[in-house]
């Protein structure tokens, strides 16, 4: 009792309420300057430690000096009279006060005032590159990825597909512009800047409804870390908008990825190759990938991208044997998840396998799967091919709402407003239909997968030069369409009675074929249009064999003309996939 009675006339106990409430200022000042300025987060930790240190300095201090008129004075050589504790003791009390206001004014501010209402939905801008390299830009691109995808997976926050993002790269926009046009509450945008043997990377994290910084980090990283920062950079950011973490969602977030410098750089070029859709691109983004894996045998996403480059060759471009691809990209996908079982770009490529080998019920597990591991993937395609899937098995209800979901994620991809037109048409909804294909002409006037549907689009509500003006839009770079698109165009020549053109396209595909792969199904929807069904069915028999995609819109007999829908061959297809 007797210490307590001189710990509190010495005024020791006043100093050490003070100093705790005048630290705790100072450490909400410090996080503002270090916000604004994106400082690292060791100058936090720093002034925590020192601040630390001080407080039983300033408690010995109080213990053993006094402040008198004259100056400092050791307690021990005043007399009891001439001390001046008490007085001191009251001014504390009214500085403990006004501190003590202080701190209530600044936690009401933080909390109820400057943080505004609650982030539900961002966008990743692409991080600018600092450095003289060029292939440092594909780094920046594949961090832009990773990121993405990593705040992805956290269920509660809606993250916009990179493929929408990306159009901002280099932009002059101001970033409220910006956001409103993506959708989203706030922005992340950042850069990264060589810095001797290790890269600065700088993040901050704006509120895209007021322009204010929430937050913001600098980072000094060895290359092979930086798969790893970015995990780290999601977890903040979600402490910053205040969204918890389920402990499964932290662990994924933690989860080393790779530690080969190369292997990581080469990932990323393959990544801004993948991203582009073309042959050749896709082709380079393949032996970046390979060569990636071959540096890591242990990298997971270096797996997931051979898949997916392996399945957009076999399917959407069409220039290589879905026979002779597709068991490697299932092998590729299988080793991605061995590595890493809840790499969600791992699961949509098996789903896609899946649904090529026409196994339906694990298409849709594997799709399932995908989007429960990353709500909002990185890139809205995936979305819309598990709509397209959907759309396929006659769910359309289902498929417009993923498809919706897809538009949501990747506002100004043009693909995306195309499948959701896609499975409003093939649901009869006509008119809701062409308003996403007009939003998708807004976003690429000569977009050819847009001007195609618009044939089809057209076609079957009977307006013939509609049709035929979007038939000229599609046809207009013939020889750069995917292999199944230029079959599409050639059958639509046919029907339209201009049967030389499709005939000049017939002779186009079977001549690439004696050298290249072409697709069956192509060749055989030329034969149809034609009129030439015994020409046809072979063709669709070769299809068949090669386990076209495009053979799932064919389970039921009335897609095949009268003339040939009972030929025990076509019977035989149907038989197939129906028992699939």
């Amino acid at each position: 009792m007797r210490l307590l009675s001189e710990l509190k006339r010495r005024n020791v106990l006043r100093m050490a309420v003070l100093y705790v409430l005048a630290a705790w200022l100072i450490m909400q000042v410090a996080e503002v300057l270090m916000t604004l300025a994106a400082l690292p987060d060791w100058m936090g930790r720093v002034i925590l430690i020192v601040l630390a240190i001080g407080l039983p300095i300033a408690l010995v201090f109080s213990w053993f000096y006094e402040l008198t008129p004259e100056g400092l004075s050791l307690e021990k050589d005043l007399p009891t009279a001439e001390s001046i504790t008490r007085v001191s003791g009251r001014r504390m009390d009214l500085i403990v006060i006004a501190v003590l206001i202080a701190a209530l004014i600044v936690f009401a501010y933080d909390k109820w005032w400057i943080s505004g209402p609650p982030v539900a939905s961002i966008a990743v801008l692409p991080l600018d590159d600092f450095g003289a390299v060029a292939e440092q830009q594909y780094l920046a691109d594949g961090m832009t990825e990773v990121l993405t995808a990593q705040l992805g997976q956290i269920k509660s926050l809606q993250v916009v597909s990179r493929t929408s993002a990306m159009h901002y790269k280099d932009t002059n926009k101001l970033l409220p512009e910006i956001a409103k046009e993506l959708g989203v509450d706030a922005i992340v945008e950042g850069s990264i800047q060589p810095d001797g043997d290790e890269l600065r990377i700088t993040m901050q994290l704006i509120d895209g409804r007021t322009d204010r910084h929430l937050w913001a980090r600098s980072y000094h990283r060895d290359l092979r870390d930086i798969l790893t920062l970015q995990g780290e950079i999601a977890r903040a950011i979600a402490d910053e908008i205040e969204i918890a973490l389920t402990p499964r969602t932290e662990a994924r977030l933690a989860r080393q990825r790779t530690t080969d410098s190369e292997a990581l750089r080469l990932w990323a070029v393959g990544v801004h190759h993948l991203q582009m859709h073309g042959d050749e691109s896709l082709t380079k983004a393949l032996r970046a990938f390979v060569e990636a894996s071959e540096r890591d045998s242990n990298f997971p996403n270096a797996f997931a991208g051979i898949a997916h480059a392996y399945l957009l060759l076999g399917s959407w471009v069409g220039s290589e044997d879905p026979r002779t691809v597709f068991p490697l990209a299932k092998l590729a996908a299988d080793r991605a998840l061995q590595l890493d079982p809840d790499l969600a770009e791992a699961h949509f490529a098996l789903a896609k396998i899946h649904w090529n080998d026409w196994q339906w019920e694990a298409a849709e597990r594997e799709f399932r799967k995908a989007v429960e591991l990353s709500p909002s993937p990185s890139d809205g395609f995936w979305l819309v091919e598990y709509a397209n899937f959907l759309t396929s098995m006659g769910r359309t209800d289902e498929a417009i709402k993923i498809a919706e979901r897809a538009v949501a994620l990747d506002p100004l991809s043009p693909v995306i407003y195309n499948e959701l037109a896609f499975a409003l048409m093939v649901a009869r909804r006509y008119n809701d239909a062409l308003n996403q294909f007009q939003k998708s002409l807004q976003l690429d006037p000569h977009h050819p997968q847009t001007h195609g549907l618009l044939v089809w689009f057209y076609e079957e509500a009977g307006e013939r030069e509609k049709a035929l003006h979007h038939l000229e839009e599609w046809a207009r770079d013939l020889e750069s369409q995917p292999l199944t698109q230029i079959g599409y165009i050639g059958g639509f020549f046919a029907a339209f009675g201009f049967a030389d053109e499709a005939r000049k396209v017939l002779e186009l595909l079977l001549e690439r074929r004696e050298t290249d792969y072409v697709p069956a199904m192509a060749i055989a929807l030329i034969y149809i249009d034609l009129e030439e069904y015994d020409m046809a069915v072979p063709w669709f028999e070769a299809a068949h064999e090669e386990r076209d995609l495009s053979l799932v819109w064919y389970r039921d007999e009335s897609a095949f003309p009268e003339q040939i829908r009972f030929d025990p061959r076509i019977q035989a297809i149907i038989a197939d996939l129906s028992s699939s």
